[in-house]
C-alpha cells in the first residue's frame, strides 16, 4: 500500500484551504457580503417599483380631479358626487397603496435577514468602501420614508374621493405629488447603493 494514500497538504491550492471569509479574501467577495449584494440589488429593484406605483398614482389623481372638478362645475341640482368612474379610480389608488405596502414589507423582511447576517459578519466591509452597519442603517431610513409616506397616501386615497370642493381636492393631489419629491434623499441613497455595489442602472 502506498505511503502517499492522501494528497499532501501542501499539495492542495491555497485557495481551497482559505477560508471565504479569511482576512486575505478581497473585500466583497465573501459568502456574506455576496448575500448583502443580492439583498441591496433587491432594495434596488423594490425602489423602481415604488417609484413606478408612486407615478401610477399621479395618474389616478389626474383622473379623480377631473371628474371631481366636472361635478363640482355642473349646474344641475341633482348632480352625482359620486359618478362610477370615481369609484373605478378610487379603488385603484387603494389598490397601489396595497402595492407599496407590500413593498414596504419586502424592504422590512430584507433589513430582518440582514441583520442575521450582521450578527455573523459584524461590520464587514460588504461594498466598495462600506461596511455592513452603514449599508443597514441606509436601509433603515428608506425603511421609515416608506412607512412615513405610506400612511399619508393612504389617507389620500381614502378621503379623495370626498372632497367637498375644490380646495380640499387640490390639497389631497397636492399631498401625493408632493411626497414624490421629498423622496429626493431617498433617490440619493438608493443611487449610491448602486454605485457601491457596481449594480447596472435601469
Amino acid at each position: 500500500m502506498s505511503a502517499n494514500v492522501t494528497p499532501e497538504r501542501s499539495n492542495l491550492s491555497k485557495h481551497r484551504l482559505q477560508s471565504p471569509r479569511t482576512p486575505l479574501s478581497p473585500a466583497g467577495v465573501t459568502v456574506g457580503a455576496s448575500r448583502v449584494r443580492d439583498a441591496v440589488e433587491k432594495c434596488c429593484d423594490l425602489h423602481k417599483k415604488w417609484q413606478i406605483t408612486i407615478r401610477k398614482g399621479m395618474q389616478y389623481c389626474s383622473g379623480i380631479e377631473s371628474l371631481k372638478m366636472g361635478i363640482f362645475e355642473a349646474q344641475t341640482e341633482d348632480k352625482n358626487p359620486y359618478p362610477a368612474n370615481l369609484s373605478v379610480y378610487c379603488n385603484n389608488l387603494s389598490v397601489l397603496c396595497g402595492i407599496l405596502q407590500d413593498v414596504a414589507d419586502e424592504l422590512e423582511t430584507l433589513i430582518e435577514q440582514m441583520e442575521v447576517l450582521r450578527a455573523a459578519m459584524k461590520d464587514e466591509l460588504v461594498g466598495r468602501s462600506w461596511h455592513l452597519g452603514k449599508v443597514l442603517g441606509s436601509l433603515r431610513t428608506i425603511l421609515a420614508r416608506y412607512k412615513s409616506d405610506l400612511s399619508t397616501r393612504k389617507v389620500v386615497a381614502e378621503n379623495i374621493g370626498h372632497s367637498c370642493d375644490r380646495a380640499e381636492l387640490a390639497l389631497h393631489i397636492a399631498f401625493w405629488e408632493q411626497l414624490a419629491s421629498q423622496d429626493e434623499d431617498v433617490d440619493l441613497l438608493v443611487r449610491m447603493l448602486t454605485v457601491e455595489f457596481g449594480l447596472s442602472v435601469a
